[in-house]
C-alpha cells in the first residue's frame, strides 16, 4: 500500500521540484505532520519561512512514520522515494524536525543529499551532540532541564506526593522515560513517587488519573502511541488527560499551554520555530552552516493558565517571582471596558466639540475683527454675497470706495450702477465666465461718485455656482488703486523724460560727428549750386555743359535726402510722444543707428562688423527707444576701446533666432568689466570720468517695458558682450 501511494505522489512531488524558480525544501518528519509538538513547530515553521524569504519556496514534506515503532527494517520505501525525488536535483535546504528524523538523515544523508545544507530542528541539543563537527550542519532546539520539568510541580504544589507520567510507548519515549527516572529518582525520590504509566492504553490512563490519590498530579510528556499501538495525533493524549483527571496537569512544552496545562517553566518550541525560519533564510541564501552558531534555548520564564490557578484552587501569590498569567477571565472593566470608553469617550467629545464651538466662535469673531482692521488698513473692501440673495453684504470701506449709503441694503445692480458706464460690461463678464468655470475673476475698473469724481478701483473675488449656475456665492475684495495708477503714468512720464534727455546728451555728445555728416551733403549740394551757377551764366551753353547740369542737379537732389535722413534720424531721436509698439526690423534698425554714429566711429578709429542671421524675425518695440538702446550700447562699447592701439578697436554686432525670441549681441574689444556684470545697470554706476550712470540703467528699463530683457558678459578674451532678447513677432515677416 506504501509502495502504490508513492508511485502516486512521485510525478507530481518531481515536476515539483524540477520547476524553475523556487527553491527546494525538505522537511523531514519524525512522527508525521499531525503529531504534536513537531507538527506544529513544522507548521509555525513553514509559515515564517514562507512569509519572509525573499525567494518563493517549494515544501516537500516526508514522515518517517516508523519512528513511532521499533526497527529500521520500514525505511527502505521512504529511501526509494526520496532517491527517485531527488535524483536530477538536490533539495536547497533539508530540515529535520526531531530526534528521530535527524538521525534518520545522519544515517543516510551521504547517499541521498551529501551536498545540500541541513538545519537541525526541534530536537534535544543532547541528541544532535554527535554532529557538531559536521560543517554542512546547524541546529536550532531546545536544551532541557529535565529536573526543572518535575521541579514546576513542586515551585506551585510543594506539598505534592504522586506524580503520575504519561508518556509513550515509542522508542524515543522509552529514551525520554529512561532519563527522567534517572534524574528524577536522584532528585525528587524524598519528595514523591513517580508512577509511569507508559505501558498503559489510553483508555487505561485514563481511568487510572480519574481516581487519583490527594496531594497528586498529573504530568504529560510525548504521547505518539499508547502501549496498544493506537496513534495519537495532535494532542489526543493531552486531551484525554485534562479531560479525565482529578488532579491538575502538567505538560512540557509552551505550545500545550492553553489546552488544559497548568503551567511552569515551560520548552520554548514556538522560539525554535521562529528562530530556526530565521537561520533556514540564512542557507537558502548562500550562508553557510558552518558560519551560523548552534542555538539550544533552555526552558522560559514561568508562565500559567489563570483559568486552571482557578480550578485548582492555586493563588496567583504561590507562583514563583516573574511569573506571567494568561487567560485570565476578564471583570466586569474588561468584559464592558468598551462600552464605558465609548461612553465616556462620546461626552468627551460632546464636551469638547461645545468647547470647540464656543471658542471657534471666539477665534471667528477675532479673525473676522483683525481682518477688517488690516483691510481697512489696506484700504481695501471686503463684500459677498450668498446664494439666492441679491443683497451684498460689505464693509465700511466698501461703501465708501464704491461711493454708498453709509447703511441701508445694497443689491448687484446698485453696485453696477456706480461703475462706470464703459466698464460695466467687462465686470458683468468677469463675474459671468468665472461662474461659467467656477473661478476667481480680477480687474481694474473705475467707480463713478455721486459727484461725478472717477475713481480706478481694482476688484478680486472668487465665484462659486450652485445647482443650475442660477445661484452664486460671491466673495470679493476692492481696493481703491486711483493714487497708484496716478503715480504709475507719472513713473511713466518720468522714465520717458529721462530716456529723452539721456537721447539728448547722447546726440550732444555726437553733435561734432553729426555735423560734419551734415557738413559733407551741404558742402556737395553748394559746389554743385555754383557749378550749375557758372554753366547757367553762358547764352548758349554747349550739349556736353548741359549734361553736366543734369548730373550737378541729380548730386545736389542725393545729397539733400542724405541730409535730409540725418536730420530726420535727429528729430525722431529728440522727439517727444507716446510709445508707439509696431513690428521692427532688426537689421535695419541697427543699420540706421550705425551710419548715424558712422562720422563718430571713423574718427575714432573704430570698425563695425555686421554678424546678421538671415530670416530673423522682426521684434514689436517702440522705433525711438529701441534706437536709443543700440545707440547707447554701441557709444560705450566705442567708448571702452578708447586705450586701444589703433587697429584693435571693433565692435561685432549679431543677430540670430533663440526660439520665440530675437537676440541682439554688442561685443566690443575693450577693457572689459569690473566687479560683478549687474553693477552696470544701476542707477548713477559707471565707469566713465564724465559719465551719469544712467545710460545702461536707462536702457534695461526700457528693454525691460518691452518684454525684454538686457545683461552683459565678459569675454573669453578680452571686453565684454551686451545681449538684448526680445520677443519675435508671430506672422509678421
Amino acid at each position: 500500500m506504501v509502495r502504490r501511494v508513492l508511485l502516486f505522489l512521485l510525478p507530481l512531488l518531481t515536476s515539483v521540484l524540477m520547476a524553475e524558480g523556487p527553491q527546494h525544501v525538505l522537511i523531514m518528519h519524525s512522527f508525521g505532520r499531525d503529531y504534536s509538538p513537531n507538527g506544529e513547530v513544522a507548521s509555525i515553521f513553514r509559515t515564517e519561512l514562507a512569509r519572509d524569504n525573499p525567494n518563493a519556496i517549494e515544501f516537500v514534506d516526508a514522515s518517517l512514520e516508523m519512528a513511532r515503532f521499533d526497527g529500521e527494517e520500514n525505511e527502505k520505501p521512504l529511501l526509494d522515494f526520496l532517491r527517485a525525488v531527488f535524483e536530477e536535483q538536490m533539495p536547497d535546504l533539508v530540515v529535520p524536525i526531531g530526534s528521530p528524523a535527524v538521525m534518520f538523515c545522519r544515517r543516510h544523508r551521504s547517499t541521498l543529499f551529501p551536498h545540500s545544507p541541513m538545519l537541525l530542528l526541534d530536537a534535544e541539543k543532547r541528541r544532535v551532540e554527535m554532529m557538531k563537527d559536521d560543517p554542512d550542519v546547524v541546529s536550532v532546539g531546545p536544551d532541557v532541564n529535565i529536573n526543572y520539568l518535575a521541579g514546576n510541580i513542586f515551585e506551585v504544589l510543594p506539598k505534592t506526593r504522586h506524580i503520575y507520567v504519561a508518556q509513550d510507548a515509542s522508542p524515543i519515549g522509552r529514551f525520554w522515560t529512561t532519563v527522567m527516572k534517572r534524574e528524577w529518582d536522584a532528585a525528587y525520590s524524598n519528595r514523591a513517587t513517580f508512577h509511569w504509566m507508559n505501558d498503559q492504553s489510553l483508555k487505561q490512563m485514563r481511568s487510572t488519573v480519574s481516581a487519583l490519590p490527594p496531594d497528586s498530579v498529573v504530568l504529560v510528556g510525548m504521547m505518539m502511541r499508547d502501549a496498544a499501538g493506537v496513534p495519537l495525533v495532535e494532542e489526543t493524549g493531552l486531551d484525554a488527560m485534562h479531560e479525565s483527571a482529578n488532579a491538575p496537569v502538567f505538560s512540557f512544552n509552551d505550545l500545550q499551554l492553553g489546552r488544559g496545562t497548568l503551567g511552569g517553566r515551560l520548552v520554548p518550541q514556538k522560539r525554535v520555530a521562529v528562530e530556526g525560519a530565521k537561520v533556514a533564510m540564512k542557507l537558502l541564501a548562500g550562508v553557510p552552516p558552518s558560519s551560523l552558531p548552534w542555538q539550544h534555548f533552555p526552558l522560559g520564564a514561568p508562565v500559567y493558565d489563570a483559568r486552571e490557578l482557578k480550578r485548582w484552587g492555586i493563588s496567583e501569590s504561590a507562583l514563583p517571582a516573574g511569573s506571567t498569567v494568561l487567560f485570565r477571565k476578564p471583570g466586569l472593566w474588561e468584559t464592558h471596558r468598551s462600552s464605558f470608553l465609548i461612553f465616556v469617550g462620546v461626552i468627551a467629545l460632546q464636551t469638547g466639540m461645545i468647547a470647540m464651538l464656543l471658542a471657534a466662535r471666539k477665534r471667528a469673531r477675532e479673525m473676522h475683527a483683525d481682518f477688517t482692521l488690516a483691510a481697512d488698513s489696506g484700504n481695501i473692501g471686503l463684500w459677498s454675497r450668498k446664494p439666492g440673495v441679491d443683497e451684498l453684504e460689505g464693509s465700511a470701506k466698501w461703501r465708501t470706495i464704491f461711493g454708498l449709503p453709509d447703511s441701508g441694503s445694497v443689491t448687484f445692480e446698485d453696485v453696477l450702477a456706480r461703475v462706470h458706464p464703459e466698464d460695466k460690461s467687462m465686470l458683468r463678464s468677469a463675474i459671468e465666465l468665472a461662474a461659467r468655470d467656477g473661478g476667481a475673476f480680477s480687474l481694474e475698473h473705475r467707480v463713478v461718485h455721486p459727484d461725478g469724481s472717477v475713481r480706478w478701483v481694482s476688484s478680486h473675488g472668487h465665484v462659486h455656482a450652485f445647482g443650475d449656475r442660477q445661484k452664486l456665492e460671491i466673495r470679493g475684495a476692492s481696493r481703491d488703486v486711483t493714487e497708484r495708477r496716478r503715480a504709475t503714468q507719472e513713473a511713466e512720464q518720468r522714465r520717458e523724460e529721462l530716456a529723452h534727455l539721456s537721447r539728448v546728451a547722447t546726440l550732444g555728445a555726437l553733435s561734432g560727428s553729426l555735423a560734419h555728416e551734415l557738413n559733407q551733403p551741404l558742402g556737395i549740394i553748394l559746389s554743385n549750386a555754383q557749378a550749375a551757377r557758372h554753366v547757367l551764366a553762358c547764352d548758349q551753353p554747349e550739349p556736353e555743359e548741359m549734361c553736366e547740369l543734369r548730373e550737378m542737379i541729380a548730386d545736389i537732389i542725393s545729397e539733400d535726402r542724405r541730409a535730409g535722413d540725418v536730420i530726420a534720424r535727429m528729430r525722431t531721436l529728440l522727439r517727444r510722444g507716446e510709445v508707439s509698439l509696431q513690428p521692427l526690423d532688426v537689421h535695419q534698425q541697427l543699420q540706421e543707428v550705425v551710419q548715424l554714429t558712422r562720422s563718430d566711429l571713423i574718427g575714432r578709429g573704430v570698425k563695425v562688423d555686421f554678424q546678421l542671421a538671415e530670416d530673423v524675425p522682426p521684434v514689436m518695440s517702440d522705433r525711438v527707444q529701441f534706437q536709443q538702446v543700440l545707440l547707447n550700447l554701441i557709444t560705450n562699447a566705442a567708448d571702452a576701446m578708447v586705450a586701444n592701439p589703433p587697429g584693435e578697436r571693433s565692435i561685432t554686432l549679431t543677430t540670430c533666432q533663440d526660439g520665440d525670441e530675437v537676440r541682439i549681441d554688442v561685443k566690443d574689444a575693450g577693457t572689459g568689466i569690473e566687479g560683478e556684470p549687474e553693477s552696470l545697470f544701476k542707477a548713477f554706476h559707471t565707469t566713465k570720468e564724465h559719465g551719469m550712470g544712467l545710460g545702461l540703467s536707462i536702457s534695461r528699463a526700457l528693454v525691460t517695458a518691452h518684454g525684454g530683457r538686457l545683461w552683459a558678459t565678459r569675454n573669453h578674451d578680452r571686453g565684454a558682450t551686451f545681449h538684448i532678447t526680445l520677443a519675435a513677432t508671430k506672422g509678421v515677416t
